[in-house]
């Protein structure tokens, strides 16, 4: 193998580690963004479930809180996804 067999092999493996890189940050910026998504819905939804209470729609209220705590189980389950999958990261860097 010539010297610039060694270097091309070189450059090839740096160029996936940088794809790599990468496609790491723009998945963990996806991830950050579904949390983000999550908690705006648990917001909205305690909101929407006050509205109801105040406009004397318990059963809405009600449907609302289900809502938002449905939402809250998936924040939760995305938050460890995201622990989760940086951890497996970690030990592969």
């Amino acid at each position: 193998m010539s010297e610039d067999d060694g270097d091309q092999a070189g450059s090839g493996a740096e160029q996936r580690q940088q794809h790599l890189i990468g496609a790491a940050d723009r998945a963990r910026l996806a991830k950050r963004r579904e949390l983000a998504a999550h908690k705006r819905a648990i917001d909205h939804h305690k909101q929407a479930a006050e509205l109801q209470e105040r406009l004397g729609h318990p059963d809405r209220a009600t449907r609302a809180r289900e809502h938002a705590r449905h939402a809250q189980e998936l924040l939760e389950q995305a938050v460890q996804e995201l622990q989760e999958w940086e951890q497996g990261l970690r030990r592969l860097a």
